[in-house]
């Protein structure tokens, strides 16, 4: 049986980093973005579905609207948009919820790898997601979206957290529920594992691990 204790001590010989994503890898967040979206697609009448949507995660909200709009064929203002979006998830973000396996590991790796959150979130709705859920104290690195300006599925999100801890891209492992993240890994040169639907699923990674 492989436990959690084998898994940390298989990622420490194997790995000098961890980065993880926040929305939906680390907090139960994306049912409450996904319903800001629902909301303001109810608001400026672009055509809302949940797979779509999901998939997005990660991505700016300004920079979904312009997804939207090549989707959709539509001209939607993305501040306008973005900003109803993002009004309707702040008033619900306190709602928000660890997932418990990969909270689990940020804590049994802390102290052994230097950790970071890799985020497509602005840095004041990271930080409040993190210091309300007690993440907060376990992160040497927070990149958030307001940190670069080509976000996922581009690596420079990941980029960025493994410059600031001041380890090599190649010795970083990215913990991520997207296939943007997982695209936005594999361009930044790190490997990656999948969290789906709050349980992470190691088949990637080789034994032990």
């Amino acid at each position: 049986m492989v436990t959690l204790i084998s898994r940390v001590d298989a990622l420490v010989a194997r790995y000098r980093a961890v980065i993880f994503d926040l929305d939906g890898t680390l907090v139960d967040s994306m049912p409450f973005h996904l319903a800001a979206w629902q909301h303001a697609a109810s608001q400026f009448g672009f055509d809302y579905d949940h797979d779509t949507f999901y998939g997005w995660g990660g991505v700016p909200s300004r920079k979904i609207v312009g997804l939207i709009n090549t989707a959709q064929m539509l001209s939607l203002d993305a501040e306008q948009v973005a900003q109803v979006k993002i009004a309707h998830y702040a008033a619900t973000m306190d709602q928000v919820t660890p997932i418990a396996e990969t909270v689990a590991l940020v804590k049994a790796l802390h102290g052994r790898l230097p950790l970071a959150i890799g985020t497509g979130s602005p840095a004041v709705n990271a930080q409040r997601v993190l210091a309300g859920t007690g993440l907060d104290s376990y992160f040497d690195v927070v990149i958030s979206a307001d940190d670069v300006s080509d976000h996922k599925p581009n690596g420079d999100t990941f980029l960025l957290a493994a410059h600031q801890l001041r380890v090599a891209a190649g010795d970083c492992l990215v913990f991520e529920d997207t296939p943007i993240g997982f695209a936005a890994a594999e361009d930044a040169g790190m490997d990656w594992v999948a969290v789906r639907h709050g349980q992470i699923d190691w088949s990637r990674t080789a034994e032990p691990v």
